[in-house]
């Protein structure tokens, strides 16, 4: 019993000396991390890689060395990371395409600007509901094209050099007729050089045009052998030659005057240039007319300059903008619209915030401040 009594005492004191010790749960390594996470993914602390592109007045660059981005988009995305308290920082890219680009390889989160929706993007990215909807519209030249204008294409390079080549082929084919005939077939191609040349170009003419008058013909059989050769070239190189002379009366002549786009239907055969990947370019082929892609509006004004398409097609608005920054250019609009194009603003697909901006998107208020900073932009520019 005492042995039992000391084994007890000596139990309790090991107790009191060495307390046993209750770990507390502490959170484990990967919960962490989860929810450092978490916190930086919060609008609070994370700071948005914003993408900008487009045109005037959705976006606009300024002259400086530092690029400063201003536009109704812009201002539209202030509004709208303001009532989320979004950390951002935009990043201007050139073109849209370029920011497209950019939000493929997640090197931007977001992407604002002039983005239009087209059934093609939006499966490869995430897109809210439309900030805006614009009516589709063409810039034409506003008077007819002047006599200038038209001889112009005539003294370029691709037209001269054509003509001259098809002469250099004449002349050499003229000189081996005369070299292989003049001996024998004097009388159609006399021995006198400069005569019996010019008779010898005048047969490769009408062998090159397909005319085959007849009045000039080799009889020997090395002539023979020439005239054969210069016929398979002509169908070949020489027709080659003749694409840029048909390219060159085309641009002169085949412009369409801008009394005859009276309606959607005189589209058709059209040359536009319009920016590529947009609305523009469907609802230019929907009216069969002929597209040229281009990557900015100033492309496509370039093109519209020096006679290389018949309009432009892209947003009223746009255009507008465009004919008030530069009074003197001699263009103008056409009274109908093609068709609307919706704006939106692109993220990565199934991101979190695009149901966070539609929400926002869809209250009237934030409709009704969009209204106010489109009208305010539009008035600032007028009375400037």
């Amino acid at each position: 019993m005492k042995i039992h009594s000391l084994l007890t005492g000596l139990f309790l004191i090991f107790l009191t000396i060495n307390p046993i010790a209750v770990k507390a749960q502490l959170p484990q390594k990967n919960q962490i991390v989860a929810d450092k996470t978490e916190t930086d993914l919060s609008p609070n602390t994370s700071k948005l890689r914003v993408g900008v592109a487009g045109e005037p007045p959705g976006v606009i660059v300024s002259d400086d060395d530092d690029q400063t981005v201003t536009g109704i988009t812009v201002e539209i995305w202030k509004e709208l990371a303001g009532e989320l308290n979004l950390n951002y920082e935009l990043i201007y890219h050139h073109s849209v395409a370029k920011a497209f680009n950019a939000l493929a390889r997640q090197e931007i989160d977001v992407a604002i600007g002039t983005i239009s929706v087209t059934d093609e993007r939006i499966t490869q990215f995430d897109f809210t509901q439309p900030i805006a909807q614009a009516n589709l519209t063409v810039l034409v030249p506003s008077q007819p094209p002047t006599l200038w204008s038209v001889i112009k294409p005539f003294l370029g390079w691709v037209f001269l050099s054509s003509i001259a080549l098809i002469y250099l082929c004449l002349f050499i084919v003229g000189n081996l007729l005369w070299l292989a005939e003049h001996r024998e077939n004097s009388q159609q191609f006399p021995r006198s050089y400069l005569k019996g040349v010019s008779e010898g170009m005048w047969c490769a003419i009408a062998t090159f045009t397909t005319v085959g008058y007849g009045d000039r013909y080799p009889i020997t059989d090395l002539g023979r052998l020439i005239i054969g050769t210069w016929m398979l070239i002509s169908l070949v190189a020489v027709t080659t030659l003749t694409a840029g002379i048909a390219t060159t009366l085309a641009v002169a002549f085949s412009a369409q005057p801008y009394r005859q786009l009276e309606k959607k239907s005189d589209l058709k055969g059209i040359r536009l240039a319009a920016i590529s990947d947009s609305a523009s370019v469907d609802w230019a082929e929907y009216y069969q007319a002929r597209v040229t892609e281009v990557d900015h509006l100033s492309d496509a004004i370039s093109l519209l300059k020096s006679n290389q398409v018949d309009g432009v097609i892209y947003t009223r608005l746009t255009l507008e903008y465009y004919l008030q920054e530069n009074l003197q250019a001699p263009y103008q609009l056409v009274d109908f619209n093609i068709g609307t194009q919706n704006y939106g603003i692109a993220l990565s697909l199934d991101n979190p915030l695009t149901r966070k901006l539609d929400e926002k998107l869809l209250s009237i208020e934030m409709q009704i401040k969009f209204q106010q900073i489109t009208e305010n932009w539009l008035h600032l520019k007028e009375n400037n």
